[in-house]
């Protein structure tokens, strides 16, 4: 057999821990002489297996799964019997994962939309480390270390480890949370090809997949080779494609509420809602004309008439400039919202082993994905509010040729010689945003035995991500505001007004159409902002292991190793971008140019003593200990370790603690972004508000010491921000403690549970506060003396308005907030997590449970620690169940077998922090999913269908942020029930 299978790669498992479970805890004591201490272990399930295991978890290995700390198994052979198309969505049906990763289902649009990272116990993907067989792999993300798993043949993934604790002593930084393990196969003696269809019933949300994994051997067996590639593709799913555009709750101020404590509720569900200035038709607003109170908002329809327009329900009381209502004219923003962004990708792996003498080995891997994504973004729009552009909407003048009929009728009428058209431009192309990725490790590796019982290995790595991100179809400013101001040219026809814009070859805009504009004109005011990432890191290490000596329990194990890394970042934006022609206000956000690097030098140490065995009291007690020491040329040194015992009182029954302190040293972005101002757009949730002024005992008062003498209304321009990153950073320091009993009972054949109690504190956190958090603060602290007051200004001129951005600010409104990142905040979360594997022979066949569940006991982020106004309780809420569980229920007979897989999760509050009489909702009720697949297997072939989202199950209807949490894709199923049929053919 091959000896390449170090602990450096931690890639090795004992078939008993393949057939454990799916996403639970593996027991990790030595079984039964008839179980797991007789089975060999297995690098894939194709090859040749061995007798000493490497966990994730620990370097040092063992006979059998003696770790302290719980390891979740999610085994691609079980978890694909229903066609997932996609890692992510599969890892994330762990209740252990939090719905915080990125996914498809994410944001589609941003630095890193479209990627897929795990997100441990919901604490943040940049604390959760991925590994790809024990190793680190080069970040998939713009600013932060994590990895993006979405590049990894399918095909080739055996199985995934997850440990749930801190494991920085074992693997380094960023493991805060734990990390999550994916093991590929490498000795393959088969050729498997694998193709999958899938369909929602609605007809859309599609996906498909191809692969192909094989290998063989040569030289007698003393050299292997494995390979194996994915292509898949996913089609977008949008809004529209699931609701009604015209239909979007959202949360308002109530009309009817008349104070803090009055039972009424503060905010209340509108059903319908809708804005006049959003509209698609072009519209225009007259308030006070040459003294005349006009207040009315006019709209030119289709036929070329011009009328008011009208909610159904004025929120406001009254027709405003920027009046909110319920149905009606108007629309809402969401219409083309993405609910899971479109992606393309081939991914292919290869390694190659030889083994040139009896004690030394040689590997060589790479591996190479690229990956297109397509996340919609939205139409272009504008209004009188000079945030857009720096000038506000078209103004629509007499002699614009274009100019219709009937609003030179209303201009005339009232004495105009010009009005703002406010509108969102649906005939033009869709602002998107498209990620062109490509990623590819390639290491070398030497590993060989000294004596009989020390093994040593050395590898080298090389990683590189790259990122073209496109945001298509962004207005150019100049050519943009020069086409839409018109007049007639000397020919007759209409021109540009700008002499020069038109003999740089100026199109002209007809701003009140609601056509398809020719290619000519798309041409000249629309252009593609493109963005160029990169991403290296080179990685080395040695490391040995073995058995040092032996007690009267048994051998005295160790593992000894050095590594070092060195990661670069550099992102390059796009010339039109940093001259202010596709970045501005209404349109793209400015970015960063940023060309940055940083190193590491580690060493760790691990120590596994026994220090009873087959005793009356302990049939096995043993003490495991890992420390670490890493030296940053960003933050300097840092030091993590673990001490865990895992304690075998008699047989079948054992119980296990870890305690352990991890670090995360601050990322790119974090230490270096440079600080960049931008201006919020449209509605912001300001704590005086009415709606929100009585969320807190404090805010009134406060509120009003601010200059806010009656609650503030629904201000349409935010505040001006300033964010960016801070060099003076320290690293996140985090004391975790796992606790918990492992029971697999004599009497019950192949039944084992395991209940592990969690603790995760975190300090010192990484974090910039957002603007919104920055207000609520300021007034939520017992005074206004305060550093959240001092870093926002708000508008001090009382009962006189003060305009910006084109529109009157009343006294109090915000002006502009200062935001830093900053090790500012605390965090802590706890649980039990509890798993169940049960096996039995049912008639001819065999039936199978597998149980993984999650009680949140608490979940805190203190923004402030030492001011509990600052605490924000999460567990509870409804993306932070206080109750996750899976259950996998399947029976297998000869060629034909059956699963079901039930998904519960369990309700809460729309908003954790609200008061009773907050919302008039903000009760989220539970959704269990069900998914059932059938497989039949004849000869080399195998069908296996599936039904996902068997019953059919959407979100709940409900607002809570916008859109809604209907939309939250990263937490309910919003495909609803879907088929797909999988052919594999295996030789």
């Amino acid at each position: 057999m091959s000896v390449f299978h170090a602990p450096l790669h931690a890639s090795v498992a004992t078939f008993a821990l393949a057939l454990a479970m799916l996403g639970a805890s593996q027991p990790a004591f030595a079984q039964s002489t008839d179980s797991a201490s007789t089975t060999t272990a297995s690098q894939d399930g194709d090859g040749q297996g061995g007798g000493e295991v490497v966990v994730t978890g620990s370097r040092i290995a063992r006979p059998d799964l003696v770790n302290p700390m719980p390891v979740g198994v999610v085994k691609m052979d079980d978890a694909l019997r229903f066609n997932g198309n996609d890692i992510s969505a599969i890892l994330t049906q762990n209740p252990a994962l939090g719905f915080g990763g990125s996914t498809l289902n994410s944001a589609s649009n941003g630095l890193d939309s479209g990627a897929r990272f795990i997100n441990l116990r919901n604490l943040g993907t940049n604390r959760s480390l991925t590994l790809i067989d024990g190793k680190r792999r080069v970040s998939g993300s713009t600013r932060s270390s994590a990895v993006d798993i979405g590049t990894i043949p399918l095909g080739m993934i055996d199985r995934v480890e997850i440990i749930t604790g801190g494991a920085a002593a074992v693997y380094g930084a960023d493991a805060v949370t734990g990390a999550v393990n994916i093991i590929t196969r490498k000795s393959i003696d088969k050729t498997t090809i694998s193709v999958t269809g899938g369909l929602s019933e609605r007809g859309d949300a599609g996906q498909g997949q191809a692969s192909i994994s094989t290998g063989f051997s040569f030289a007698d067996g003393r050299g292997r080779v494995s390979f194996g590639a994915t292509y898949s593709r996913t089609d977008s799913l949008y809004m529209y494609d699931r609701y009604d555009w015209t239909q979007q709750p959202l949360l308002l101020p109530n009309l009817a509420n008349t104070g803090t404590a009055d039972g009424i509720p503060d905010r209340i569900h509108v059903w319908n809602y809708r804005q006049h200035y959003y509209a698609y038709e072009p519209n225009f607003w007259l308030g006070t004309v040459n003294g005349q109170a006009v207040n009315t908002r006019f709209m030119l329809t289709d036929g070329g008439t011009v009328r008011p327009m009208v909610h159904e329900i004025y929120m406001d009381r009254a027709p405003t400039q920027f009046a909110l209502g319920s149905g009606g004219d108007g629309r809402n923003l969401v219409d083309m919202n993405q609910l899971r962004g479109g992606e393309k990708s081939v991914s292919t792996q290869g390694r190659a082993e030889f083994d040139i003498a009896s004690n030394l080995t040689w590997a060589g891997y790479f591996s190479y994905s690229k990956n297109n994504y397509n996340g919609a973004g939205t139409y272009y729009r504008d209004d009188t509010r000079t945030t857009f552009m720096g000038v506000g909407s078209a103004k629509a003048y007499l002699d614009n040729p274009f100019l219709p009929a009937s609003i030179r009728a209303v201009m005339q009428q009232y004495g105009l010689t010009s009005v703002n058209i406010d509108r969102t431009y649906g005939n033009f192309p869709v602002r998107d945003q498209r990620h062109y990725r490509e990623t590819f490790t390639l290491g070398t590796e030497l590993a060989g035995k000294i004596g009989s019982s020390l093994n040593w290995s050395a590898f080298y790595q090389y990683g590189q991500f790259n990122d073209h991100a496109v945001e298509g179809d962004v207005p150019v400013k100049s050519r943009w505001l020069a086409a839409r101001d018109v007049i007639t040219g000397p020919s007759g026809l209409p021109v540009c007004r700008d002499p020069a814009a038109r003999a740089a070859g100026c199109i002209p805009l007809n701003i009140f159409s609601t056509a398809t504009p020719t290619k000519e004109l798309l041409d000249w005011v629309l252009d593609d902002r493109d963005e160029y990432r990169k991403i290296t890191q080179q990685s080395l290490g040695a490391e040995i292991n073995g058995s040092l000596f032996r007690l009267p329990a048994g051998a005295v194990k160790f593992a000894l190793g050095a590594e070092y890394r060195r990661d670069t970042l550099e992102n390059r934006d796009d010339p039109l971008a940093l001259s202010g022609e596709l970045v501005y206000g209404g349109g793209p956000s400015a970015r960063s140019q940023l060309n940055v690097e940083a190193d590491v030098k580690e060493v760790f140490a691990e120590l596994v003593v026994p220090v009873f065995a087959d005793k009356s009291f302990a049939r096995r007690f043993d003490v495991e200990l890992a420390y670490r020491y890493s030296d940053y040329n960003t933050v300097g040194g840092t030091h993590a370790w673990k001490a865990g015992t895992i304690w075998e009182p008699v047989r079948g029954l054992a119980l296990r603690a870890v305690r352990s302190r991890s670090v995360r040293t601050p990322n790119f972005g974090e230490l270096y972004e440079p600080m960049v101002t931008n201006t919020t757009l449209g509605s912001i949730v300001d704590p005086c508000e009415a709606g929100d002024i009585g969320k807190t005992p404090t805010r009134e008062a406060n509120c009003r010491a601010l200059g806010v003498t009656t609650p503030l209304p629904d201000i349409k321009t935010g505040p001006h921000v300033t964010t960016g990153g801070n060099p003076a950073l320290r690293p996140e320091t985090s004391n975790s403690l796992t606790v918990g009993v492992v029971w697999q009972p004599r009497f019950i054949p192949n039944f084992d549970v395991t209940v592990d109690y969690w603790d995760i504190k975190i300090k010192d956190i990484i974090y910039q506060l957002s603007y919104t958090q920055i207000m609520n603060l300021c007034v939520d602290l017992p005074t206004i003396d305060n550093q959240y007051c001092a870093a926002l200004g708000r508008n001090q001129t009382p009962n006189v308005p003060t305009q910006q951005h084109g529109i009157l600010l009343p006294a109090g409104a915000p002006l502009y907030v200062n935001a830093q990142q900053g090790n500012i905040a605390q965090m802590r979360a706890r649980g039990i997590d509890v798993s169940m594997n049960y096996a039995l022979d049912v008639g001819a066949g065999r039936a199978g449970l597998r149980l993984a569940g999650t009680y949140l006991l608490d979940h805190v982020f203190n923004t402030t620690p030492g001011a509990p106004a600052g605490d924000i309780f999460y567990d509870g809420q409804y993306n932070y169940p206080k109750l996750r569980a899976n259950l996998v229920t399947s029976y297998d007979i000869g060629r034909f077998g059956v699963a079901l897989n039930t998904r519960y999760q369990h309700g809460g509050k729309g908003d954790n922090m609200a008061t009773a009489e907050q919302y008039d909702i903000n009760d989220v009720p539970s959704r269990t999913y069900f998914d059932l697949s059938a497989r039949y297997g004849f000869g080399a072939h195998t069908l296996n269908f599936s039904v996902n989202n068997l019953t059919d199950t959407m979100p709940p209807y409900l607002a809570f942020g916008e859109p809604g949490i209907y939309a939250a894709s990263s937490v309910y199923d919003l495909v609803g029930r879907s088929y797909s049929l999988t052919y594999t053919l295996k030789f």
